[in-house]
């Protein structure tokens, strides 16, 4: 059992270590020596665990994605009002820009935007994003009715938003915007509800 827990600590170091040094030195500036390092770990357990550096970096891809909690739709709509969940959804989704930003570094490269194999594995990722928050949105709105698609179009207006605001903070501090996070993130769903109200109400 503690050999097992010890494996999987070395594991998480050597992820964590990649993706800072992937995203500081680029994938082809980073060698797998350079990560082995980093973590303290010796660099034939990089690939023991992953094979080589490549599906190293397509395993940090795959995983690091808001894509799994957004899948949690009963959790969200649990006790709440959909307004509520949604506020939720939208601040838990921005803890998580925050948290992975080396993530998001990596993945908006120049280089990784130029790799096919990253590129569609983000592209994946978003739209997962966008199915999983769509659910919601549709279980929470159930009675009322919307064209095949307009609630993955929907929660994909909300994230990209809220992506934008965390790029905006990142890039030009605190004052950017005259909203702070909870404020933004209610604005946006209010916006996004009363479009869909009234949509359906014209329908």
């Amino acid at each position: 059992m503690a050999n097992s827990k010890n494996r999987d600590s070395k594991k998480d170091r050597i992820i964590a270590a990649a993706l800072k040094l992937f995203s500081q030195k680029g994938f082809h500036g980073t060698t797998t020596k350079e990560i082995a390092n980093e973590c303290g770990v010796a660099e034939g357990l990089i690939f023991y665990h992953f094979g080589d550096k490549r599906k190293l970096l397509l395993h940090i891809v795959k995983n690091f994605s808001f894509a799994i909690q957004a899948q949690k739709v009963d959790e969200y709509l649990s006790g709440r009002t959909l307004e509520e969940a949604l506020v939720q959804y939208g601040l838990e989704y921005l803890r998580f820009l925050k948290k992975h930003i080396d993530y998001l570094m990596l993945i908006w490269s120049p280089e990784m935007i130029q790799d096919e194999a990253v590129s569609q594995e983000v592209f994946q990722l978003i739209g997962s994003i966008g199915s999983a928050g769509g659910s919601m949105l549709k279980q929470g709105m159930e009675m009322v009715p919307a064209a095949e698609g307009t609630y993955e179009v929907a929660m994909s207006m909300l994230t990209s938003s809220i992506f934008l605001y965390f790029m905006i903070h990142y890039r030009f501090g605190q004052n950017a915007f005259m909203y702070d996070e909870e404020s933004y993130v209610r604005k946006l769903v209010q916006l996004l509800l009363h479009g869909l109200y009234g949509q359906s109400q014209q329908n």
